[in-house]
């Protein structure tokens, strides 16, 4: 759950993943529900349901469920922005923009195609770090640029996959592959892993081989 306050408004935006879509047995009601899927096929695999609660001086003026299908998005305060009287907000692999207080929809796209995991601004437009991919999006949901590294925008050493400093977007993939970006799209440093060192597919297939008393 995270808390805050925008103008006269208290927001909060909450997982809810105990709502189930046209069920008389929700323990929380909303006002608007968004779910664009076959509801009877697909409304036991909505993966995030993130809630949106708009409150003036301790009372709700406005409530919603967004339920999407795909990688899970964890709500933190990197998977939402909020200004201009609207809150841009990672789902899944789409990104919904509604409007404060009313919550209504001004849009809605997908930007990533297996999932979104967080949303920066930079100048007047956002940066989207995605599984697949980095993109640079207007406020209207607009793609300007996308990069994809060689593997994933996952990093099982550790590494900070994601970052923004000095003007410029740092990033590791999956294989820790190192690059540097600059607000254009452009690449400032492509840094491969040294060839030497065993990445994990590597490491796995040894592990196999050994378990099956093959050689190699």
């Amino acid at each position: 759950m995270v808390k805050l306050n925008y103008k006269n408004y208290q927001i909060e935006v909450i997982n809810d993943s105990n709502y189930t879509i046209n069920s008389i047995d929700n323990l929380k009601v909303y006002d608007t529900v968004f779910f664009q899927a076959n509801e009877d096929k697909d409304k036991l695999y909505s993966t995030s349901k993130c809630v949106i609660i708009v409150k003036k001086s301790d009372t709700k003026i406005a409530s919603a469920i967004i339920c999407e299908s795909g990688g899970v998005t964890a709500i933190t305060q990197k998977s939402f922005i909020i200004e201009d009287d609207r809150i841009w907000i990672c789902v899944c692999n789409k990104v919904y923009c509604l409007e404060i207080p009313s919550l209504d929809l001004v849009w809605r796209k997908e930007i990533d195609f297996i999932t979104n995991f967080s949303i920066h601004k930079v100048e007047e437009d956002f940066i989207i770090h995605g599984e697949l991919d980095i993109k640079r999006i207007t406020k209207s949901g607009e793609i300007i640029w996308s990069f994809g590294g060689r593997n994933i925008w996952v990093n099982p050493e550790g590494k900070t996959e994601f970052n923004i400093e000095n003007n410029t977007i740092h990033l590791f993939d999956f294989e820790s592959n190192e690059y540097i970006l600059d607000f254009n799209g452009n690449v400032l440093l492509d840094n491969p892993k040294p060839s030497t060192e065993k990445n994990w597919m590597d490491v796995l297939k040894i592990a196999q081989e050994i378990k099956k008393n093959k050689p190699l």
